[in-house]
């Protein structure tokens, strides 16, 4: 693991969970697996706060444990999943689109604890939704809302925890995301709530009316809710956000309706097909018709010709599976698509940072393979003094590699051919790096600005503050407020928030770019990612 990657998680859990966890979690990315032991006396902390940190990176799957020689146990952090924290906002705006605001909650509520129950999701939801007052929201159409995230695998049920030995039970951290979970008592029926009154007719009055007020606070819950855990399937998001991409960028390059097309076959192959698949299921013309939405009516003709159109492009992103039948079978490589999306962004950086005839002999090496320096000059129409030039610049930048054929055993200059081609997959890995790189810039940045202005953000908080409090106050008290701060504040504020603005713009376009890179290399085999490591 590099050191930007071990930063940016540094960097990300920081702003999640606090300094603590974030040098615990440092700690477990330089030296791997490590003991409970190991990791207080390598960062000086107590063993409760690291007994404690460990908890929070296990309880949102952050680390991992394992049982080491029967007595011990060992953590480990995940930092694919670490770095997988800067994707949260694009997650909680991905199903408040899909599902609606009740969905966006559900999904915020379940980040925000990692592993939770369905009864605490749709309590808290519940009171958020109505504390807004926007619109008369049940505890009917939050379960609804749970029941959609969970039948298309946004969200997902937890595995029963296996109870550890009493040996070393002390030092593997429980699962339990809430303490109030502890005490939720779920309420199947009305027979289920008479048998609880019965039960409890024997406690003090105290006692049974505390859980009498449980009782109707979760009056909606199933018996499957006791007991049992769910977490958000990022998994799943990642999917979603995959085809959404794909859609996108083969309606930018063939059209919107072909961009429909291709959105109807992944929306169809969606379920019965895995995450880690390199082609999806077959489709026929005729089904994806059918399975097109009702704003969009295209005739199978038609469906067959954008089919064909994209199947004889070159970056061959849909291929014909079988001729036999009515238009035949086609399916979407998500290998061919994955190297396209990663080519053009490669293209584009080379272009914004080294000019357009850099960019034209870099594409020219990505189709020929491998060019001598004369044959670049040719085939680009470069003249060979400018031509060498950018060939080095961009050898000198690692954009570019140089490999050596030489003609005799001597490895004479004179007598060696030396030939440029392009390794996408070290450059993609290489503009990875320097994306994490930037996103953990942004995030430093954004927090010396935050810290820069602390008093004058919280001076304008404690006025808003005082102005909500008043808002059944005349025009003369909330202008007499609203003049507590400065002219020269109301500047430093306006410009801290479009500093803000920009960062977070910035933020967010480097995440695309880290996506649309990962794709890449994660449908590379395992052997070839691990080299280009």
């Amino acid at each position: 693991m590099c050191s930007v990657e071990t930063d940016l998680s540094q960097n990300l859990i920081e702003e999640y969970f606090g300094v603590i966890v974030a040098k615990v979690a440092r700690f477990l990315c330089e030296n791997g697996w490590q003991t409970m032991r190991s990791v207080t006396n390598g960062l000086k902390l107590k063993t409760d706060q690291v007994r404690k940190s460990l908890c929070v990176l296990i309880q949102h799957k952050l680390a991992e444990f394992q049982v080491y020689k029967g007595t011990s146990v060992e953590y480990r952090c995940c930092v694919d999943r670490v770095l997988k924290l800067s994707f949260y906002p694009r997650i909680i705006y991905t199903a408040k689109l899909l599902y609606g605001d009740a969905a966006e909650l559900i999904v915020e509520e379940t980040l925000q604890h990692g592993i939770i129950l369905m009864s605490t999701v749709v309590q808290n939801v519940s009171e958020r939704l109505q504390s807004d007052d926007t619109e008369n929201v049940t505890i009917s159409k939050v379960k609804t809302a749970f029941n959609q995230l969970v039948q298309s695998r946004f969200i997902i049920r937890e595995p029963f925890v296996v109870e550890p030995e009493e040996d070393i039970r002390p030092i593997i951290p429980t699962l339990q995301p809430n303490i109030n979970d502890l005490f939720t008592v779920p309420v199947i029926s009305d027979n289920s709530l008479k048998r609880k009154h019965n039960e409890d007719e024997n406690l003090p009055q105290a006692k049974r009316q505390k859980t009498v007020d449980t009782a109707k606070s979760t009056e909606n819950t199933t018996a499957e809710d006791i007991g049992i855990y769910w977490s958000v399937n990022i998994e799943r998001f990642d999917q979603f956000m995959r085809d959404q991409t794909i859609v996108a960028a083969i309606g930018k390059k063939f059209g919107t309706n072909c961009g429909e097309v291709i959105r109807a076959m992944l929306r169809i192959s969606e379920v019965t097909t895995s995450a880690d698949a390199v082609k999806t299921q077959p489709t026929s013309p005729a089904e994806i018709v059918r399975n097109l939405p009702h704003t969009c009516k295209i005739p199978v003709k038609h469906v067959e010709q954008h089919l064909r159109l994209v199947s004889h492009d070159e970056q061959r992103m849909v291929e014909l599976f079988d001729d036999s039948g009515a238009g035949g079978s086609y399916v979407i490589n998500l290998k061919n698509c994955a190297k396209a999306l990663a080519t053009a962004t490669v293209l584009s950086y080379v272009q914004e940072r080294f000019g357009s005839k850099c960019c034209r002999i870099f594409r020219l090496l990505m189709m020929k393979k491998y060019l001598e320096q004369k044959q670049v000059e040719e085939f680009a129409m470069i003249q060979g003094k400018e031509a060498k030039g950018y060939l080095y610049n961009l050898l000198a930048e690692n954009m570019i590699v140089m490999q050596e054929i030489p003609r005799t055993p001597d490895h004479a200059p004179s007598r060696t051919f030396y030939l440029f081609g392009v390794d996408l997959h070290r450059v993609s890995r290489m503009l990875l790096m320097r994306s994490h790189k930037t996103i953990s810039n942004l995030i430093n940045r954004q927090r010396h600005s935050a810290k820069t202005n602390k008093r004058l953000l919280e001076k304008q908080a404690r006025i808003n503050a005082i102005k909500e409090t008043l808002q059944d106050g005349d025009a003369a008290q909330l202008e007499e407020i609203d003049e507590m701060i400065t002219s020269l504040e109301r500047s430093q504020l306006a410009k801290y928030e479009h500093c803000s603005d920009k960062l977070h713009t910035a933020q967010t376009q480097v995440l695309q770019t880290v996506f649309v890179l990962r794709f890449y290399l994660d449908s590379l085999p395992k052997n070839v990612n691990a080299v280009v490591q």
